[in-house]
């Protein structure tokens, strides 16, 4: 993958419907947060071994292993060929608030949004990029494409599991300066995406970024 003109130790904004991409060394912690004039926003992350694509979050093994929702302590399984820690939360503020229907937020199994479910779900007029459209289009200089992106860990997302047996979401309620804080185990490229879906409260802006000293 060409990183070599891609900053590594950088703050950055992840406007609203955008993505952005970047390499988090082994060691490095990256924190994700809701903006100081701001909140509600979801942001869905993929991680990739930078070395080796082929590995990369793996939201069912994390979910096997920790819980559907993931916390300060959790940590983030990859994929064949590795299939080990690949990323750990070291702290999250919002500490497993629940939303008013007892949603979680930071969830590994709901997926992603796409331009086709989002034309599904809102009608056509609403046929605009989701998550997989903005994550293929942030890796796409690393010389990935939409083949690559895969299930997300869901930041900031609400959602739990309803008498039904059937998952629902709620619009996040993260507040402003709100922040999870994920280690890397290996060296990792990281994309995410500020979702534009119903996931994310009304009038949400974005997401920061940024990669700690």
């Amino acid at each position: 993958m060409a990183t070599k003109d891609i900053a590594r130790t950088q703050d950055s904004f992840i406007p609203f419907a955008e993505s952005r991409a970047f390499v988090v060394d082994a060691g490095r912690t990256v924190r994700v947060r809701q903006p100081a004039k701001g909140g509600g926003q979801v942001g869905d992350l993929n991680a990739w071994n930078l070395h080796d694509p082929r590995e990369h979050f793996w939201g069912s093994r994390t979910a096997l292993f920790q819980s559907a929702h993931v916390t300060a302590g959790d940590h983030l399984y990859s994929t064949w060929p590795g299939e080990r820690p690949m990323m750990t939360v070291v702290e999250d503020s919002i500490a497993r608030r629940c939303s008013e229907r007892g949603g979680l937020q930071h969830d590994v199994v709901m997926g992603r949004c796409s331009q086709k479910l989002r034309a599904w779900r809102y009608g056509p007029e609403h046929a605009t990029p989701g998550c997989q459209e903005l994550l293929a289009a942030a890796i796409e200089p690393f010389g990935l494409g939409p083949d690559h992106v895969h299930d997300a860990l869901n930041l900031f997302m609400a959602t739990g599991l309803g008498t039904d047996d059937r998952f629902f979401f709620d619009a996040s309620d993260a507040r402003a300066g709100e922040f999870v804080d994920l280690r890397a185990e290996i060296d990792c490229l990281v994309a995410i995406s500020a979702c534009p879906g119903a996931c994310t409260a009304p009038g949400s802006t974005g997401l920061e970024w940024e990669i700690l000293s």
